[in-house]
């Protein structure tokens, strides 16, 4: 039964849950599911970028468009489960590919599959997703970004600031230091521990690249080598593990990051992936033993 021959009242609680999970697909690149959240991360990435803000409106849209397609329950729809990957994937193609209506075109394509592929997923997977479903389309997009020789688009630094700030701000793939105090405090608001263990995680891997003389100056400064940690300690506080894990998972996440790229991939969110893995099959593991 299609979505045209629904009851009206199930017509518009899906309607309602659509728009709760415009921002919430947003917000939930952090896993939480907060609307005032979501706005504020919004916010941080339209000061970042008019395409950026809009590149994660039509990545969350879509998202929701397919799911609904794909008769998800309108409860999950508007907890944002699917649409925060395909935000992430709209944000990867708004800073890969020019002309605007080639970004346009490649974001609303990539947000389809990487909202196809959380749904596949979940009948797959022992574990949730995550961003994985982002990470794999976005390396196609790579793929074909230098396959076809596209032009990019130019990188923005008009709110530069220190890495333990733009840190926050870099999981959406745009950097400064507005947007990653908005995103603090759209941690803030859905939990004050989530943005202080934020902080705490930019701080220390900042400090750790900036002692060691392996790293260029300006990628330190626009939060490329903390954005994985930053998500692993959200990560870990919001799934109910404790300060313990965040401590481990932080230079876990470093070390993943530096083998990815050895490899020649891009690491993207994975090595926040590839630990959260790690930590749901051990708690998996430790239950059953119980």
């Amino acid at each position: 039964m299609s979505t045209k021959t629904l009851p009206p009242e199930h017509r518009n609680a899906l309607g309602l849950e659509a728009l709760r999970g415009l921002p919430r697909g947003v917000a939930q690149v952090y896993l939480q599911n907060n609307t005032l959240t979501g706005v504020l991360f919004l916010v941080g990435l339209f000061i970042s970028g008019e395409i950026a803000g809009l590149s994660a409106l039509l990545g969350s849209a879509v998202g929701i468009a397919t799911a609904a397609l794909l008769r998800v329950p309108a409860e999950r729809i508007g907890q944002g489960l699917y649409g925060f990957n395909a935000v992430l994937v709209a944000l990867g193609a708004a800073g890969s590919f020019r002309p605007l209506w080639l970004t346009a075109l490649v974001a609303a394509g990539g947000a389809v599959v990487a909202t196809l592929l959380t749904h596949v997923a979940q009948y797959f997977l022992r574990v949730p997703a995550y961003t994985a479903p982002f990470v794999f389309t976005y390396w196609l997009l790579e793929y074909l970004h230098e396959s076809r020789h596209w032009p990019s688009a130019p990188p923005a630094h008009r709110f530069l600031g220190l890495g333990i700030f733009a840190s926050e701000a870099e999981v959406f793939l745009v950097t400064g230091l507005l947007p990653g105090l908005f995103v603090l405090a759209g941690l803030a608001v859905s939990r004050w521990t989530l943005a202080v263990g934020a902080f705490a995680a930019a701080l220390v891997t900042y400090g750790i690249v900036r002692g060691l003389p392996l790293f260029p100056p300006n990628e330190i400064t626009t939060g490329v080598y903390g954005f994985n940690a930053v998500l692993v300690t959200v990560g870990m506080l919001s799934t109910g593990r404790g300060w313990r894990a965040c401590v481990l998972a932080v230079p876990a996440v470093l070390l993943l990051q530096a083998g990815i790229e050895a490899i020649g991939l891009t690491p993207a969110t994975f090595p926040f992936v590839l630990a959260m893995w790690c930590a749901d099959l051990w708690r998996a593991r430790s239950m059953h033993e119980k």
